[in-house]
């Protein structure tokens, strides 16, 4: 099943992890509120799960969420939601599709069903099988492509330190309007499966499987996240002032042949680690799909298994 769900703009404070400002400069942010925040959370579908909200469990009562993982807060607070309330709690999430942690998460085929065992396969770092050259929809999980994409560097490792093409991700669902953000994350998710090819072999004119397979990969990506199958100009035009961003802050100096065609950001990138690139990657991906607050909290405890 596909994920969907609407678009989260950037606070203010997360923009400050994200977007350094450049040289020390100052910088103006807008941010558009959260349709989520203007409704009535009894009256609309999306439910707030941070653990130490009560929305939930009952805003008389002031019963925080945090007993929903009792697990994770046992020594220090206590459970506090009666039977009755926790088996109410249970129904709801097995009917609302948004609570439920399978899906592009931890489900998917390729570890036992879900591949051609006659054709060539490459294993994930989720342990499954998957065929590059006929990508399975279903095989495909957010966490393989947070992974694999936060171990490639940018530029065929051609930059000064250490930078992703998952933080890549990230800065572009930031920069193109935020009404394609998931595209603007999921742009270059089938380097997760095939990784990048410098761009002067792509128009050398040899290597055209290379590009149908690339297309074929991204077509699959699309269906999977219930995306549009045309890339949205916002997210090209955002690639292209992240790129004369990255070449001035991550490059050596750069030859005058290699012209920018429009300004850089009045942002200073700062390199994340593999780490930080895939939870970032992680995080902002649960933001624009409207997962409850829970599901990255999950995924922090469980990532070196995920």
């Amino acid at each position: 099943m596909p994920v969907v769900g609407p678009a989260v703009s950037a606070r203010p404070d997360e923009l400050d992890d994200v977007f350094p400002p450049y040289n020390g400069g100052s910088r103006t942010v807008t941010v558009k509120a959260d349709p989520r925040d203007l409704q009535d959370q009894d009256a609309g579908r999306w439910v707030k799960l941070d653990p130490f909200d009560t929305s939930l469990l009952g805003k008389e009562q002031g019963i925080p969420n945090y007993v929903l993982d009792p697990k994770s807060y046992k020594e220090e607070f206590p459970p506090l939601a009666t039977p009755a309330q926790m088996e109410a709690l249970a129904r709801f999430t097995e009917q609302e599709d948004t609570m439920k942690m399978g899906s592009v998460f931890h489900e998917g085929v390729g570890v036992a069903t879900g591949y051609d065992k006659e054709a060539a396969w490459i294993q994930t770092h989720s342990g499954r099988r998957f065929t590059p050259t006929n990508p399975n929809p279903d095989a495909i999980v957010i966490q393989d492509v947070a992974h694999a994409l936060s171990m490639q560097c940018r530029f065929s490792g051609h930059c000064r330190e250490f930078y992703s093409v998952a933080q890549h991700s990230v800065l572009v669902s930031y920069i193109c309007d935020s009404n394609d953000a998931l595209w603007g994350l999921m742009h270059d998710a089938s380097e997760a499966y095939l990784v990048d090819v410098p761009r002067p072999l792509k128009r050398s004119g040899t290597f055209q499987a290379y590009i149908d397979f690339e297309t074929k990969m991204q077509e699959a990506i699309c269906k999977r996240f219930a995306l549009p199958i045309k890339e949205p100009w916002s997210v090209k035009k955002a690639d292209t002032i992240l790129l004369a961003t990255e070449a001035r802050d991550l490059m050596s100096p750069l030859h005058s042949e290699w012209q920018q065609p429009v300004d850089p950001l009045p942002f200073k990138i700062e390199p994340w680690d593999h780490q930080k690139a895939k939870d970032m990657f992680m995080k902002r991906f649960f933001e624009l799909t409207g997962a409850p607050a829970l599901h990255y909290q999950h995924y922090l405890q469980h990532r070196d298994t995920l």
